[in-house]
């Protein structure tokens, strides 16, 4: 059958007969020779995989060699960046203490998003890549930051260097009772868009109001229109103080006065919708935004939310 050689087998009669193989023997054949087959070959093949690599493994292995090294790299210029860093910290630091005699704020809301926290969902090159520009970015950022503290030295190393007042006109004020900034603001008495010259500060009738900085008082006016009783006071460096709507006026012009002494209180002479202080800040013939004079005495989130809040109102109080 099928051109194999016949079998014989002496059966119980001692009669040797030709053995015929059975349907069941025939696959119990076959089957043998497909496991042997596979086996062999699954021998084979990991043998193969454990001694030779293929030209993927190949490009694997080098790619990983690759990031180890650009990975030891990395990990030599973050540290490199972060002495830098840690060094303009602490020139930020003393700087900050030497001109606003106070501590340097830190501002906790600025924080970005690791790209570690995404986990296994970048690939390393995505990784290397952006960590890459990340510290590039940061490099320059600090080589900008190096040059400004530069600059910043040699102003404050100057002998016509000149602090500008920073010291909040009201005690204890709150950023949520800011008012309308300069620029162009509706009048609540016109309701016409005017150009409004300084930062209103919403506060009870009667509050202290305290000088900014050390300097004499230029003018002293008792009025019943416009800014109402105001005072003027001249600071070093060509600044000028305005605080305007005043119930109470306790300097006379040409006093000497000195930072955080109080000169007035708070009221709402002349052309005012409610009691507030109208404070502008003046150098030369300049004005200038008040607000941006503000940042020693508030905290980081204080002053752009103050910043936003002089903006954004529309309508003065005068």
């Amino acid at each position: 059958m099928f051109g194999r050689k016949p079998v014989y087998k002496v059966d119980n009669d001692f009669q040797v007969r030709e053995n015929h193989a059975t349907l069941a023997a025939v696959l119990m054949r076959i089957l043998s020779f497909v496991v042997v087959t596979v086996s062999l070959s699954l021998l084979y093949y990991v043998v193969f995989a454990l001694i030779f690599d293929t030209d993927v493994e190949k490009n694997l292995k080098t790619e990983n060699a690759a990031y180890a090294k650009s990975y030891g790299d990395m990990v030599v210029r973050l540290e490199r960046l972060e002495d830098v860093t840690s060094g303009l910290e602490n020139r930020d630091d003393r700087l900050y203490e030497k001109i606003f005699h106070t501590n340097a704020p830190f501002d906790s809301r600025i924080e970005n998003v690791s790209l570690l926290n995404l986990g296994d969902s970048i690939t390393e090159k995505t990784l290397e890549a952006t960590t890459a520009r990340r510290i590039a970015r940061n490099e320059e950022r600090a080589q900008s930051i190096e040059a400004s503290f530069r600059r910043i030295y040699e102003l404050v190393s100057s002998p016509s260097f000149v602090c500008p007042p920073m010291q909040l006109p009201l005690e204890k004020f709150s950023y949520v009772r800011t008012g309308a900034g300069i620029g162009m603001k509706v009048s609540p008495f016109t309701n016409v868009p005017t150009t409004h010259y300084g930062l209103d500060m919403m506060a009870a009738s009667g509050d202290p109001v305290r000088c900014v900085a050390d300097g004499v008082v230029l003018q002293v006016v008792h009025s019943r229109k416009k800014q109402g009783n105001r005072v003027v006071i001249g600071h070093e460096g060509g600044y000028r103080t305005s605080y305007a709507h005043l119930s109470e006026i306790k300097v006379h012009k040409g006093a000497r006065v000195k930072k955080g002494q109080v000169i007035a209180a708070v009221g709402m002479s002349g052309n005012s919708f409610a009691p507030h202080l109208h404070y502008e800040v003046m150098r030369d013939t300049l004005t200038l935004d008040p607000v941006s004079y503000f940042f020693k005495d508030l905290t980081p989130e204080e002053y752009a939310d103050m910043v936003i809040l002089s903006a954004s109102t529309g309508r003065s109080m005068d």
